[in-house]
């Protein structure tokens, strides 16, 4: 195995490099890698800033350049239901893009409605979550380039996919990982409830992306052990 983990922002990411030890820093396209090796696994970090266009850019640069051969995208995202509230953590059973036509999804290239998840990894992160007594959710996940902060558009999203939250790189992610038949995991940290007046600052991200890094810490201490 060879991992690659993938976050927007280094706010999501920063307390799981601080745990590494970091063999290499590299960057590629404008996008910053970080090598490392824990418990025998060879993992690539990357950092590949906030949207779909960015995060799957920076996914065929991990595959092309360091040969992954797994990835995960960590993060935070907007809760799209009552039962899912902040700091809570979504384990993705499907990706899909709230942003383009179900019917372009479909029937043009490549031809996916909904991206599913390695189950490996899905079955791992809820081990995990289990195991650091965390809650945790599995549900789909949609991802769009805005940020949603419109009710409208929140209620459309609910109600043409019905996913347990929303942002703005996983599906991308999923896309790229599927094309290219490396199995992948997108995890979120819920910051925010992508309702009106929603605004972001680097304690709630940071804060937001505690419990998502304690996860993935659980995940690659036991990925021998479950694979």
């Amino acid at each position: 195995m060879k991992l690659g983990i993938i976050s927007a922002l280094d706010l999501e990411i920063e307390l799981l490099i601080e745990k590494l030890i970091i063999k290499k820093k590299s960057i590629i396209a404008g996008f910053h890698f970080f090598e490392s090796n824990y418990n025998g696994i060879d993992i690539i970090l990357a950092i590949c800033d906030v949207g779909k266009t960015n995060s799957a850019s920076c996914t065929q640069i991990l595959i092309n350049n360091f040969k992954i051969t797994h990835i995960i995208n960590l993060g935070v995202g907007g809760s799209l239901r009552k039962n899912i509230s902040k700091h809570d953590l979504v384990i993705s059973d499907g990706l899909s893009h709230h942003d383009v036509r179900k019917t372009q999804m479909i029937n043009r290239f490549p031809f996916q409605l909904i991206f599913k998840p390695s189950e490996y990894l899905k079955n791992l992160a809820i081990e995990s979550a289990k195991n650091i007594n965390k809650n945790y959710h599995v549900g789909k996940i949609v991802s769009g380039e805005a940020f949603v902060t419109d009710i409208e558009l929140r209620e459309k999203i609910i109600a043409e996919h019905d996913p347990a939250c929303v942002e703005m790189e996983g599906s991308s992610v999923a896309h790229v990982a599927y094309i290219n038949n490396v199995e992948f995991l997108v995890i979120r940290s819920i910051s925010d409830y992508a309702c009106e007046g929603t605004k972001l600052n680097s304690d709630i991200i940071r804060k937001a992306s505690e419990n998502g890094v304690e996860l993935l810490w659980e995940m690659l201490n036991n990925l021998n052990n479950f694979y």
